[in-house]
């Protein structure tokens, strides 16, 4: 089960009412809106204001794209409360952040561990609220791979931590297709777009790819497919790409 939205840093330079307009006039569900730019961490004031704008306009905020890096803190539970207070205004029930800034290759088991223990504490700090925390499926990460992913999230071994998926750079379609066999049960939304190596092109040219895709992760879970690096980030282009995302999520 499939839904549809836009990550706001697709288009960073563009207001929350430029956003919530788009999104509304183009078909799609929601919003995840990013904590680096469009909702800063503890900015009470702009997630009020963002909520009101998504109701007005039957806009969801299924997630919270924080750009918080598991580890960069030097008051890690301080900040964290500042994520929690602008998820819970924006209606979120799941909070996106990064599981580190350092590659699997080159960490070692004191880095491991030591990201292993603070997401402990995220998670449990989200879920006395209910809510859900969801890795970013990201290079210079420790889930940049499905393997790693899948371990790291066993470490934590916490019930409310997920994933999310996209495709890593340069990777070809049966691995893209194995890493989603692997980490199904554990992925909670996607970000969908389509690159040949780093140049984005248009949804369409990635149409075949992602109905595999969807097909292999297809289930009673709701998941909520959101646009990411819309090509040449073009206002046009988004619209064109949410015409092909509407469609992928139609044929399930």
């Amino acid at each position: 089960m499939f839904k549809t939205g836009l990550v706001s840093i697709s288009f960073r330079n563009l207001s929350p009412e430029t956003l919530v307009e788009m999104t509304a006039k183009s078909g799609l569900d929601a919003i995840e809106w990013g904590g680096d730019i469009h909702v800063p961490h503890g900015d009470i004031s702009k997630a009020s204001i963002v909520r009101e704008l998504c109701n007005k306009n039957n806009i969801i905020c299924p997630s919270y794209g924080s750009y918080y890096k598991v580890g960069e803190y030097v008051n890690p539970k301080d900040e964290f409360q500042k994520v929690l207070e602008c998820a819970k205004i924006l209606g979120c029930e799941i909070i996106r952040v990064w599981a580190g800034v350092i590659s699997t290759k080159d960490s070692d088991t004191g880095h491991f561990n030591f990201i292993t223990g603070e997401l402990k504490t995220i998670c449990k700090m989200a879920a006395d609220g209910n809510t859900g925390i969801a890795l970013e499926f990201h290079g210079n990460t420790l889930t940049d791979n499905a393997i790693d992913t899948l371990r790291l999230i066993k470490a934590v071994g916490e019930s409310n931590l997920t994933t999310y998926w996209q495709p890593p750079v340069g990777s070809k379609v049966e691995e893209n297709l194995s890493d989603i066999a692997l980490l199904k049960d554990k992925i909670s939304n996607l970000h969908i777009f389509k690159w040949q190596d780093r140049h984005r092109l248009a949804l369409m040219k990635g149409y075949s790819e992602w109905v595999k895709y969807l097909a292999k992760m297809n289930d009673d879970k709701e998941r909520y497919c959101m646009l990411e690096f819309i090509k040449d980030d073009s206002v046009e282009g988004f619209f064109k790409d949410a015409i092909t995302l509407r469609t992928l999520v139609n044929l399930f």
